[in-house]
């Protein structure tokens, strides 16, 4: 299997929308009372994309990976200023992944975290953060393969 990892074009914003919607269904399953469907966060996350298209933003890089010419998966990431307690001053920052089921355990997950990990280094970037719940144990699993490791615990209280 062909697999091509290219930067996402704003002719395929809809393909991306798609995939970006059964991420926020699987997140929802996770957690009901926290996360929002999909279908509550098509609008916002449809004015993102546009809007990352639209200013072309220089510190933000969203790939896609694409098989047989049709988008399987993506991964957005960019460059954030760094927290205060850490000594560089900006830091990369993984924001969302989602590979399509029939796709997964085919590696496009590693070649797009390795292409992004290869621009974050053009850009002089030392560290590469991602945020994933806890009880993604499919995310947890994928970025502890590509070599990342936990190094900050985030807690919720509800109330």
């Amino acid at each position: 299997m062909e697999v091509k990892i290219e930067e996402a074009k704003k002719e395929k914003i809809n393909s991306i929308l798609s995939l970006m919607t059964k991420l926020s269904d699987y997140h929802k399953k996770i957690d009901p009372k926290y996360y929002k469907s999909g279908k509550e966060r098509e609008e916002s996350d449809k004015k993102r994309l546009i809007e990352h298209f639209s200013k072309k933003r220089k510190n933000q890089k969203i790939l896609v990976a694409k098989v047989k010419n049709k988008i399987v998966g993506f991964l957005i990431g960019g460059v954030e200023k760094s927290p205060p307690y850490c000594k560089e001053n900006k830091i990369g920052v993984i924001h969302r992944a989602y590979i399509k089921e029939n796709f997964r355990r085919k590696g496009i997950g590693k070649l797009l975290v390795e292409e992004l990990l290869k621009w974050f280094r053009k850009r002089k970037i030392k560290f590469v953060e991602v945020e994933v719940d806890s009880r993604n144990k499919i995310g947890i699993e994928a970025y502890k393969k590509y070599g990342f490791f936990e190094f900050h615990k985030r807690m919720r209280f509800d109330l």
